[in-house]
């Protein structure tokens, strides 16, 4: 009976040194990394470097769909909406040689 109970107050005594050393801050150790590294593209009107800059997780069936398709579906949109700018200038300045 007594080596159960002695035992036991290892346990918990390893476990609470466990606990505390887990909560407190060691010096010289940085802190935990992530295994993701995605760089998504930024906020705002994109450009060529942040098309280059865009980078995705690999997992294990290769890189992330999600995070795939979020960033073509954006890069769609923006080519989209730069086609309808550059007809609309194209237009207005045809409309304009007309009046000079």
């Amino acid at each position: 009976m007594i080596i159960v109970v002695a035992v036991v107050v290892v346990l918990l005594v390893g476990a609470a040194a466990a606990w505390v050393v887990g909560r407190a801050d060691v010096p010289g150790v940085a802190e935990a990394v992530t295994t993701e590294s995605a760089r998504p593209l930024p906020a705002g009107p994109l450009d060529a470097d942040d098309v280059h800059d865009v980078r995705f997780d690999q997992a294990v069936r290769g890189y992330r769909m999600a995070q795939v398709d979020d960033a073509l579906a954006r890069l769609g949109q923006e080519l989209r909406d730069r086609d309808v700018e550059i007809a609309r200038l194209r237009d207005a300045a045809s409309h304009s040689e007309g009046w000079t």
